[in-house]
């Protein structure tokens, strides 16, 4: 393992301590707000103990630090606390969303706190949801379910289209509606596919 730099040390150690508290890492926005430094600071130093074999970063998961010396009973939890779900991708005309075809892939995810059911996954394509933090290329974590509550972000069929925005169903027909003013809000027949209750994001496409 390399020799680290001081700025990169209080990183690592920063991240170790948050991982053995938490027992997650923190996000590259929290490792930020800690130093007082902008995320793309962070980037090159997380990217840099990467390098040197002090971290690794596990794709696919939204907080996937690891510091590289964690003790078996450490990586242990880590794996535990790991489920892998479908990655789907477009639907062709007339096909079944979830048919075996439109699997795209598998990735791993950390098992949301407080979600039951069966989870999938879909990219994010386009920027109607920028106003609630999702932008294109990210993978939504969502739980499988065809109905949801007013203000709950869904993923819904729209015309053989997979698409996410913001349901709205308060004192008359339900709707879609983007978190982003430049579209306007979509009420044509939709069938929810179920709820986001997470997503992934990899810095390196952003």
């Amino acid at each position: 393992m390399k020799k680290l730099t001081k700025s990169q040390a209080r990183v690592a150690d920063y991240i170790g301590k948050f991982i053995d508290e938490k027992s997650y890492s923190p996000t590259y926005k929290e490792i930020a707000g800690h130093f007082k430094v902008n995320v793309n600071a962070i980037q090159q130093a997380i990217s840099a103990l990467i390098k040197k074999g002090s971290l690794e970063k596990v794709s696919g998961i939204a907080r996937g630090l690891r510091v590289r010396d964690n003790s078996p009973e450490d990586m242990n939890k880590v794996k535990n606390n790991l489920i892998v779900i479908p990655l789907y991708g477009n639907v062709a005309a007339g096909e079944p969303v979830f048919a075996d075809d439109n699997i795209e892939g598998y990735i791993a995810v950390e098992k949301p706190r407080r979600s039951r059911g069966e989870l999938f996954s879909v990219t994010v394509r386009g920027d109607s949801m920028t106003e609630k933090k999702i932008i294109e290329k990210d993978k939504l974590i969502v739980r499988k379910q065809n109905t949801a509550s007013d203000g709950e972000i869904v993923v819904a069929l729209l015309d053989d289209e997979v698409t996410v925005k913001v349901f709205r169903a308060n004192g008359g027909t339900p709707y879609l509606q983007p978190a982003n003013n430049k579209y306007d809000p979509i009420r044509r027949p939709f069938k929810i596919l179920g709820i986001v209750v997470g997503l992934t994001r990899d810095y390196s496409v952003v």
